[in-house]
């Protein structure tokens, strides 16, 4: 049985120094997202696709969806690579709402999933740290729009991987389904095909016993 401990950070180490929340009951959410970044030849980086996965913190199963896609306003055309990489066609993202907007109804969504009620527990699931320790305040800083703070503390799957299973994946989602003998789900690089290889993930390292923590410090 695996649980979840302080431990090297990322294989390097380093001590981990995250604060330990107690998991389950709390449902968690998944939430990788697609955005154009300096790596694409956009600067600044902008999110274009942007999935949320709600999971029953007991079960693992998927209980509700959030998808968009986002309309970018610094670079309103994407590139073809980054076409070629993530399946998202102009098309997709034209007339779409804003990120602003997009926000908006993701505060709406988690409101109608009773997510923002004080006596129910939750937190974000995220391939890495990049999403929102670095990508989503980064571009609000840029727009000056607000980071809601449900969006400030996050389980990095990465280390969550290994710390249960004594190595770090550096290629990711496709390490963690190889190391778990998982089938990748859809598309590398979709972000609501990367939300659902999350949620399979998890839902296979909680059923091999381990608990999962909060990995990222308090803002």
């Amino acid at each position: 049985m695996a649980t979840a401990s302080p431990a090297a950070d990322g294989g390097r180490g380093r001590p981990w120094e995250g604060g330990l929340v107690s998991w389950p009951p709390a449902p968690p959410l998944t939430i990788p997202w697609t955005w154009m970044g300096p790596s694409w030849g956009q600067h600044p980086g902008e999110i274009i696709e942007f999935p949320i996965l709600k999971l029953n913190g007991r079960t693992m199963e998927i209980e509700s969806t959030f998808h968009m896609y986002v309309q970018p306003v610094v670079h309103p055309q994407l590139t073809p690579f980054c076409t070629e990489l993530t399946g998202i066609i102009q098309a997709m993202v034209d007339g779409q709402p804003s990120l602003q907007q997009v926000l908006e109804r993701v505060d709406e969504w988690m409101a109608k999933e009773g997510l923002l009620d004080p006596n129910v527990k939750s937190i974000f699931v995220t391939c890495g740290d990049w999403d929102l320790k670095v990508m989503l305040p980064g571009q609000c800083q840029y727009l000056g729009l607000p980071v809601a703070d449900y969006f400030k503390q996050w389980i990095n799957l990465k280390k969550a991987y290994s710390f249960a299973m004594g190595c770090w994946p550096k290629n990711g989602l496709l390490d963690m389904n190889k190391g778990l003998s998982l089938q990748h789900i859809g598309r590398p690089h979709s972000g609501i095909d990367d939300c659902k290889n999350i949620a399979n993930i998890m839902k296979t390292l909680a059923y091999r016993g381990f608990i999962f923590k909060q990995t990222s410090k308090p803002f």
